[in-house]
């Protein structure tokens, strides 16, 4: 009786398994492990690297909200002679501004058109001069020519300025100047989006309408004019005109911790 001894190999060939996958299956293996674990490796550098990017984007964004140290700027009157000046700063604004200004996105042309159209001798324009560019203003049209008067009021702040209170400096001499000239009723026509008119007509106790077209209209009532009242308007025109000959001061006041307002 003749044993035969079984090798490795013909037990691989009973059970079918060719000799080259057998001797190959191990580097294989070995390679699969080593392409997993660089894959893990490259997954953690990709979290590390995301997670720093955010925390970069965090830190920047802080950096950002805090205060911008800023001359404070000098509210006053704008006379037809600064037209010019006025219709670059409504050019600055941004196309989102714009919207919020005018109600709807309009282009340099269409600012020009309506700087031309101001009646500088009837509407009243006030701005936030510095270094003596505008930098943000209000205008109050008189309604009507009969006593009591009723006006329209529009404010506009420009990207840099916006946080620190311009719009309700800017308001509050408007409704002081409105209520001077015996106005009895100031509007404010704005979107629905524009949550900074929202602030500003809660601040000065105004009533705010909401319309079906997006938009809403704030209304200030006004009570008649009173020694106190003309004399502050005076005697802010006067600081005003005494700041401008000097030229800029150091920032004060709310402009200067950064108070953030409407």
């Amino acid at each position: 009786m003749v044993r035969h001894r079984l090798t490795l190999t013909h037990c691989q060939h009973l059970k079918g398994i060719p000799m080259a996958t057998a001797k190959k299956s191990a580097p294989k293996s070995k390679a699969r492990a080593k392409t997993t674990a660089k894959r893990k490796t490259a997954a953690r550098k990709t979290t590390a690297k995301s997670a720093t990017k955010a925390s970069t984007a965090a830190k920047s964004q802080a950096k950002a909200s805090k205060p911008r140290a800023i001359a404070q700027p000098v509210i006053r009157r704008v006379w037809p002679l600064e037209a010019d000046a006025m219709r670059r700063h409504l050019c600055r604004l941004t196309r989102e501004d714009r919207i919020l200004r005018f109600g709807r996105p309009v282009t340099n042309r269409f600012i020009q058109t309506y700087v031309d159209r101001i009646d500088w001798f009837r509407d009243i324009v006030i701005g936030a001069v510095i270094d003596g560019e505008i930098k943000a203003s209000g205008i109050l049209t008189p309604i009507g020519w009969r006593l009591p008067l009723e006006g329209s009021a529009a404010v506009s702040v420009e990207t840099d300025l916006q946080g620190y209170g311009l719009g309700s400096e800017l308001t509050k001499r408007m409704l002081t100047i409105g209520r001077n000239r015996f106005m009895s009723r100031i509007y404010m026509l704005c979107l629905v989006k524009n949550e900074r008119m929202y602030r500003i007509a809660e601040k000065f106790g105004g009533e705010v309408d909401r319309f079906r077209d997006e938009t809403v209209e704030a209304q200030f009532d006004l009570s008649r004019p009173t020694v106190s009242t003309v004399t502050t308007e005076a005697v802010s025109e006067g600081i005003a005109l005494g700041r401008t000959v000097v030229g800029r001061v150091p920032v004060i006041g709310a402009l200067a911790n950064g108070t953030h307002a409407a």
